[in-house]
């Protein structure tokens, strides 16, 4: 974006639909194989008219420069990207039987209209803002996950729970890594393989551990905007217990396991539910089913992005 009112510099969690009337909350679906939707979400479809609705009210603001009448295809990935993960969380409070509430979004409207950048704005932007902001208010919301529902979700996909506790090995070629993984098979530890064969710095000392800071988890989502897009591939695919790969990435070829449950569960909840709603939110997307029109290319689950 090249310039941004004041408003929407504090409404970064997500970009909603253009409108009520236009947002799944509103009632609003296309039949998903539509060419005339943008992307669709479980089913849900997005379509070309909502979607040019959104844009030229971001252009109209100022927010994105214009080529030939549209945004660019980088910038109109920013914006699928986020309209989806909306589009998601519609879903996804819907199953854990959540709503918004009105009051929520009075006290947005409030706010709001006390800023002159927002109520300059086109009617479309303003109304997702408000959205916007009432979507991230319901996440703050959202109660911590209890150990057993965390532990569900990660048993069954570890990236699900929305965080990752992984340790991985970096080797230079394919030929390496598919050693790393016989060495694996025979019973080396994990750790001890890693220290001795890895080429990542501090492997030595880590074990190839890759948590944040002293916990052995990371937030999924903070992964997927810092790694390799490739790595996160992997990541994400990997399934609990079982080393994985090898998987390239532009550093070289890695082992990837994500560690099981039993071994990660203090750093595992206590990382979750750091920000349950949000993080709950991405592993959710992992598992979702997204499409998008190959106008504006294709999803990449691993990273909830275009790529």
């Amino acid at each position: 974006m090249t310039k941004s009112p004041r408003f929407l510099l504090r409404c970064t969690p997500l970009l909603v639909s253009a409108a009520l009337a236009l947002s799944a909350c509103g009632g609003s679906a296309s039949v998903v194989t539509s060419p005339n939707d943008v992307f669709t979400v479980n089913g849900r479809g997005y379509s070309k008219a909502d979607f040019n609705a959104v844009t030229q009210s971001l252009i109209e603001a100022k927010q994105f420069t214009a080529v030939n009448g549209k945004v660019k295809t980088s910038d109109a990935a920013v914006i699928i990207k986020t309209l989806v993960r909306y589009e998601a969380f519609v879903d996804f409070i819907a199953k854990k039987g959540v709503k918004t509430t009105e009051a929520d979004r009075q006290k947005v409207l409030k706010d709001a209209n006390a800023d002159t950048t927002f109520t300059e704005a086109p009617k479309v932007l303003q109304d997702l803002l408000v959205d916007l902001n009432v979507a991230s208010l319901t996440l703050q919301s959202i109660d911590k996950a209890s150990e057993a529902d965390i532990k569900k979700l990660y048993e069954a996909s570890p990236a699900s729970s929305g965080a990752l506790c992984m340790s991985h090995i970096l080797v230079k070629t394919k030929k390496e890594a598919e050693a790393v993984l016989a060495d694996l098979e025979k019973g080396v530890p994990f750790a001890e393989e890693a220290k001795k064969k890895s080429t990542e710095p501090g492997a030595d000392k880590s074990g190839g551990s890759l948590g944040s800071g002293t916990s052995k988890c990371s937030a999924l989502s903070e992964l997927q905007t810092s790694f390799d897009k490739n790595f996160m591939v992997g990541a994400v695919a990997a399934k609990m217990g079982v080393p994985s790969g090898p998987v390239k990435s532009q550093f070289g070829y890695h082992i990837i396991l994500n560690h099981k449950y039993e071994d990660v569960k203090d750093s595992l909840i206590s990382t979750v539910n750091s920000n349950a709603g949000s993080n709950l939110l991405a592993g959710y997307m992992t598992t979702a089913k997204i499409s998008v029109n190959s106008a504006y290319g294709v999803w990449n689950s691993a990273i909830a992005a275009i790529n």
